[in-house]
C-alpha cells in the first residue's frame, strides 16, 4: 500500500456562495478525505478576493486552503470531484512533502560539507543536533558569521574607541 503524502489544495468559490456553503464544502471535502483514510491537517480561508482574469463572468472568487494528507488515489478521484462542481472555479492541488523532501536533502548536503571542512581543519566535529543553524535556517547564537569573521559586536573598532 501506499504511504500518506502530504498535498495543498486551493479552491476557489463563486463570489455568491455564502458562509453555509463554504462551510459546507470544507466539510464535504473533509469526509471525501476520511473516506480515503486520509485528514484535513489545516484550513484557512483568505476569502473574497480579485481574480487575475475574469471566470466565466466571476471578476473576483472566494480562496479556501486546505492541508491534506492522504494516499495519492485520493488527489485524482478529489480532483474529479470538484471538476464537476458549479460552485468551485478554479482548483490545484499541489504535492508539498516532495518540497520538504528536498529542503531535508539540501541541510543534510550542507551539515555533511560543514564536517567534511571541519575535518580538513583538524577541529572536532559538531554533534549530530548542531550545525551551525536553527531549524528556521537563522545562525545559532555563537555560530560563526559566513564571512569567516570571529568579531563580536562587544569587539567592534568603533566601541574600543570610545
Amino acid at each position: 500500500m501506499g504511504s500518506n503524502r502530504q498535498y495543498e489544495l486551493v479552491y476557489i468559490l463563486a463570489p455568491t456562495a455564502t458562509d453555509a456553503e463554504v462551510e459546507a464544502q470544507q466539510v464535504e471535502i473533509a469526509e471525501f478525505v476520511k473516506e480515503f483514510q486520509g485528514d484535513v491537517e489545516k484550513t484557512d480561508v483568505w476569502g473574497r478576493r480579485k481574480l487575475a482574469y475574469e471566470i466565466g463572468s466571476h471578476v473576483e472568487g472566494l480562496y479556501v486552503v486546505q492541508l491534506l494528507k492522504g494516499p495519492a488515489g485520493m488527489v485524482s478521484e478529489l480532483g474529479r470531484r470538484l471538476r464537476v462542481r458549479d460552485q468551485v472555479l478554479r482548483h490545484l492541488i499541489v504535492r508539498v512533502d516532495e518540497d520538504l523532501r528536498k529542503v531535508g536533502r539540501a541541510a543534510e548536503k550542507r551539515r555533511a560539507t560543514i564536517q567534511r571542512r571541519r575535518s580538513a581543519r583538524g577541529m572536532p566535529p559538531l554533534p549530530d543536533d548542531d550545525a551551525g543553524t536553527e531549524s528556521d535556517g537563522s545562525a545559532k547564537v555563537g555560530s560563526v558569521p559566513k564571512n569567516g569573521s570571529t568579531e563580536t559586536a562587544e569587539e567592534t573598532p568603533s566601541e574600543v574607541q570610545e
